[in-house]
């Protein structure tokens, strides 16, 4: 239901913009995202491993403690923008990028018994974004300076991997999950031909990405054998707080 009116409002905004656009840009760019906070990597689930020969379990819990470190903020984002200006330039952008996030092994506290920094483990996170964004531009000789405001709308995935002295133990997958935020940026353009001008954007960025389900794999030690869980229900959620800079290319399809 949220998917479909995140839709219908992007859908109207185009149609407004359109009818009413004193100017039309289209800009394909690229992003760099650095996070601005930490937290503890949330327990979606213990970490274990399946040890078949263990005494009267066949499961040996060994994460006591996550990271406190954690981010995926940090990656890269590539997208394309249509910016719509009117005669008091205030405008609307309406933009459609893909973000992954780049991380290293997050290193876990184990369990007694568990050599330290043995327990590890790896994140793959993506998200396909849209943004629809209220401007207002301010114009000196070749140069514009555009401020923008507006939702951040991410339809995020991930799966994150545990690992036991580089042997891979665990494998959770969790179901995709819309997330919504809100981001803030300044833009700066400078006229190099007549309809192609340089952008230049720094910003803030928030959302959570907080998933419902997952389903988790656990691989029992030195053997191919597995078992999986399933989970309905992920009591956590992972922040995004990230100032993000980028560059890309402005190209004018029409001006009144």
């Amino acid at each position: 239901m949220k998917e479909s009116k995140a839709y219908i409002f992007c859908l109207m905004l185009f149609v407004c913009a359109v009818c009413q656009a004193q100017k039309l840009d289209i800009k394909p760019y690229f992003l760099y995202h650095q996070s601005v906070s930490k937290q503890t990597e949330p327990a979606f689930y213990d970490i274990s491993v399946a040890v078949p020969f263990f005494a009267g379990s066949n499961k040996t819990y060994f994460a006591s403690s996550f990271d406190k470190d954690f981010a995926l903020s940090n990656g890269l984002e590539y997208g394309l923008a249509i910016d719509y200006t009117f005669r008091n330039n205030m405008g609307i952008e309406l933009g459609v990028d893909c973000f992954s996030s780049l991380t290293s092994p997050f290193i876990n506290k184990p369990g007694i018994g568990v050599p330290p920094n043995s327990c590890t483990t790896n994140w793959n996170y993506h998200s396909a974004g849209i943004r629809p964004l209220f401007t207002y531009s301010v114009m000196t000789g070749k140069s514009s300076f555009i401020g923008k405001t507006g939702p951040a709308i991410h339809y995020a995935s991930a799966v994150m991997d545990a690992f036991l002295q580089n042997d891979k133990v665990s494998t959770c997958t969790f179901g995709n999950h819309l997330n919504w935020g809100y981001l803030i940026g300044l833009e700066y353009n400078y006229q190099l031909f007549k309809q192609l001008a340089l952008a230049l954007e720094l910003g803030f960025e928030q959302y959570k990405y907080a998933p419902d389900k997952a389903v988790i794999v656990h691989l029992k030690y030195k053997d191919p054998a597995s078992e999986k869980e399933e989970i309905q229900y992920v009591n956590g959620s992972i922040s995004f707080r990230n100032v993000y800079f980028g560059i890309g290319i402005k190209y004018n399809l029409w001006k009144k």
